[in-house]
């Protein structure tokens, strides 16, 4: 069921003005138009920007299979995420946390915190800091086993192992984890690093906007990869892209090169004609 009409609607009727899923080719090429603007009185709110559409959409199709009852946020900025994910997933209770950093990121917990009883949505958004505060915040919540988690905290290596690891003790054994700006932010390493330590299968979702990853137990899940495969880009498919891209951006090169071939070819087969009797 898509949830961006009620998403978009939390936040207008509040006097919150949305912007997302803009294609960026529209706005001079600059990625960020495609993520989520919250704008009142002219000014973006928060510097913390929320998932794209297209993400949204991601989470649309994961939650049409998948409907896990306890689910932890780590990074809640102004709410956007938490809350598509409850929509998504409305039979499952949302525990998020925040370190407060970004601009009225603070406030965004108490606007989540307000939203959410108002909405009677089963989310909960609390001041905490990952690694250090997870266990305890969990257990104070009385969350049951973790089955799904989203990271979209502090964006670096060291960091999403550090937060993997701090929800993986609090986790059921089929969690699957959800890791948002990977492709962006260069995140593989760390990706990679805790899904061997724990034995999990991760892939990279280059067809989201933020190139998100998900890692996740295949014996457990075994359909997972059905659901996330339209997401995943094949080799041979990023090869072709990136060749268009960069075709794209020095089209004139390009067709400097492809007249250069034409006429090298036009003197060899010259040549070839001089050369016979």
């Amino acid at each position: 069921m898509p949830v961006l009409a009620r998403l978009v609607a939390l936040y207008r009727s509040r006097g919150i003005e949305i912007a997302t899923g803009l294609n960026p080719s529209h706005f001079g090429n600059f990625g960020q138009a495609a993520f989520t603007w919250f704008i009142k009185n002219g000014e973006s709110l928060t510097n913390g920007l929320g998932i794209a559409v297209q993400e949204v959409y991601f989470l649309e199709c994961l939650f049409a299979r998948f409907h896990p009852k306890s689910v932890f946020v780590i990074g809640n900025s102004l709410g956007w995420s938490t809350f598509a994910i409850a929509l998504a997933n409305p039979a499952g209770r949302v525990l998020a946390i925040d370190a407060g950093l970004d601009r009225r990121a603070r406030e965004g917990i108490d606007f989540t915190n307000r939203v959410a009883e108002a909405e009677h949505l089963a989310i909960r958004v609390v001041a905490g800091k990952s690694p250090d505060d997870v266990a305890t915040i969990v257990q104070h919540y009385a969350m049951p086993p973790i089955e799904f988690v989203f990271v979209d905290g502090y964006h670096s290596v060291e960091q999403v192992q550090y937060d993997f690891r701090a929800v993986r003790t609090q986790a059921a054994p089929g969690c699957i984890y959800l890791f948002h700006d990977v492709a962006m932010f260069d995140l593989t390493a760390g990706i990679e690093c805790v899904a061997a330590e724990a034995g999990l299968r991760w892939e990279l979702l280059l067809g989201t906007t933020s190139g998100m990853a998900i890692a996740y137990d295949p014996t457990l899940s075994p359909a997972m990869l059905d659901v996330i495969a339209p997401f995943i880009a094949s080799s041979d498919s990023i090869a072709v892209s990136r060749a268009a891209a960069w075709n794209h951006r020095h089209r004139h090169l390009a067709r400097w090169w492809r007249s250069l071939r034409k006429r090298f070819r036009g003197v060899q087969l010259a040549d070839i004609a001089l050369d016979e009797p």
